[in-house]
């Protein structure tokens, strides 16, 4: 009795030329759906099982995602997500992948323009973005779509695109968690939220929605609070310093802080120079080495991080499969966990940030 299974074999049995079976195997086109059917189940009953990576290579049929991006300086949020993109890459090499970065001013709403023009100018087969501004991701997904080119959010998400997955954290409840954890034990009179200052161009801030989660818990839970909100410029030491030095001396009895985006740090040096971080309580989010050491000098005391490298790994496995299987991912939302991080537990995620 023959114990391999051969390309005549799976041919005879399902009824047509080792040519289709080929076509098949390799995911080409020129097969009608019902001689496809046949050869897939012809495999499966004669026991065959594909070697796919040898399978992809041999079809030398190569894919480009591109990732679209904002730029970063060193310890930047954004930094961790260039970063992975190497690793990504590699994940993805035997399906043929190949991985193109085009990054943009996150501030300037014509930088991202031009780098959605050289998009379009050489149109990947994939597309993984955070978005930005709101309006012109839409326009874009409908683009992307028009086109078959698979969309994949990381990050946060538009809901009113045209995207075939998200991996990410949950917006909202990231700032309900934050609320729970900064006022869960407290009834502080008045707090105050650090934002970041970004003009007047519309924009699709991931921090306005986990802002709404906090406020959500607020409104249950501390009907009365004060929340001030006072706006930080991300590379401006000295107004930042100047706009807090005024902002404590008005406001001395305020001891609660949040912000909810990856910028902490810029708060806790704050706190560190001025030698007012002993009894303050400070949450905000991302796994940044400079927002880690806050966290052990305790100038922050929680974190609130997601896997970032995760988020992109699987975008790009999802992208992947897409176009080299048409297999699409089980669901469309993929929500990502949430990590809480203390002076207590940040040395065992040293790695994810090192990295």
């Amino acid at each position: 009795m023959k114990t391999r299974v051969t390309v005549h074999d799976i041919a005879t049995h399902a009824g047509v030329s080792i040519g289709t079976v080929d076509r098949v195997m390799h995911n080409r086109s020129g097969v009608s759906p019902a001689s496809r059917q046949k050869v897939l189940d012809a495999m499966e009953q004669l026991g065959y099982r594909l070697n796919t990576t040898a399978s992809l290579l041999a079809n030398k049929k190569h894919y480009r995602i591109c990732c679209l991006l904002p730029k970063y300086t060193a310890g930047d949020y954004w930094g961790l997500v260039h970063g992975a993109i190497g690793r990504a890459e590699s994940d993805a090499a035997h399906y043929n992948v190949s991985i193109e970065t085009i990054d943009y001013d996150q501030f300037s709403r014509e930088e991202f323009l031009g780098a959605v023009e050289r998009l379009k100018a050489n149109p990947p087969q994939g597309v993984i973005m955070a978005p930005i501004y709101h309006s012109d991701t839409i326009e874009l997904s409908h683009y992307l779509a028009e086109h078959k080119i698979p969309l994949v959010f990381i990050d946060s998400k538009v809901a009113e695109a045209e995207y075939m997955a998200y991996y990410g954290l949950p917006m909202f409840e990231s700032g309900y968690l934050a609320a729970s954890l900064l006022l869960g034990d407290s009834a502080p009179e008045s707090i105050v939220n650090f934002r970041i200052e970004r003009g007047a161009t519309e924009v699709d801030n991931p921090t306005l929605n986990r802002r709404q989660g906090f406020l959500d818990y607020v409104a249950h839970h501390h009907p009365t609070l004060d929340i001030y909100n006072e706006f930080l410029r991300p590379y401006d030491r000295n107004y930042n310093f100047e706009l807090m030095d005024r902002f404590f001396a008005a406001h001395p009895e305020v001891r609660h802080i949040v912000t909810f985006n990856s910028r902490v740090h810029l708060i806790a040096d704050y706190l560190a120079e001025r030698q007012m971080g002993s009894g303050m309580n400070v949450v905000g989010f991302d796994l940044l080495e400079r927002n880690c050491e806050a966290l052990r000098s305790g100038a922050v005391r929680w974190l609130i991080v997601q896997r970032t490298e995760v988020q992109l790994r699987r975008g790009v496995d999802a992208l992947a499969e897409r176009l080299a299987f048409g297999k699409l991912p089980a669901q469309r939302d993929n929500f990502m966990p949430m990590d809480i991080l203390t002076s207590a537990n940040i040395e065992y995620y040293s790695e994810l940030y090192k990295g």
